[in-house]
């Protein structure tokens, strides 16, 4: 029998966002936005270990782990991952200059497309996305989210690094507001 790590359960978005709601509501903002990213991030190593069973069940990757897989590759194959689980279009790209990893997510699941939102962000995929891509990397990784699709965009935006270069980011777009 597997252990509870590489499970999954289905459950719908409008119940993922109805749980969301209900969390940011109950709790002191700082919390609540605390306790989703956490629940993002203890879900990150099941869609890791659910990505792994995609590319087996595809015949892409045999028995060797999603990391080894070449970087175009690893992000096409991760996109259609994420899209085909209802997560949005899922895209990948890097910034050399800035040293972070791009992550945009054109009709993310999480965010509020044009409802009013006292606190937009998609807390849940920020914490998943550390963990999921800090499995990949083998070390920690730090997330952050600079554009959410609320009000008039489409698509949220996350950076992603170390910790010392998204701290960096972090500091740049406080003292931008």
């Amino acid at each position: 029998m597997e252990t509870s790590n590489s499970h999954l359960v289905g459950v719908a978005i409008p119940t993922l966002r109805q749980l969301r709601a209900a969390i940011l509501v109950s709790a002191n903002s700082t919390d609540a936005v605390e306790a989703l990213r956490a629940s993002g991030y203890a879900g990150g190593d099941s869609i890791y270990s659910a990505f792994e069973h995609w590319l087996r069940e595809a015949g892409e990757s045999g028995d060797a782990d999603a990391g080894a897989l070449p970087l175009s590759e690893f992000g096409s194959k991760a996109s259609t991952f994420f899209r085909d689980a209802g997560w949005g279009d899922v895209r990948f790209s890097h910034d050399d200059d800035e040293d972070v990893a791009i992550i945009d997510i054109v009709d993310c699941w999480e965010g509020s497309h044009g409802e009013s939102q006292d606190d937009p962000g998609c807390q849940l995929t920020t914490g998943m996305l550390a963990a999921f891509f800090g499995k990949i990397a083998g070390y920690p990784v730090a997330v952050l989210e600079t554009e959410c699709c609320h009000g008039d965009s489409s698509r949220c935006r996350f950076l992603m690094g170390n910790s010392e270069v998204m701290s960096y980011k972090w500091q740049e777009l406080q003292q931008a507001t």
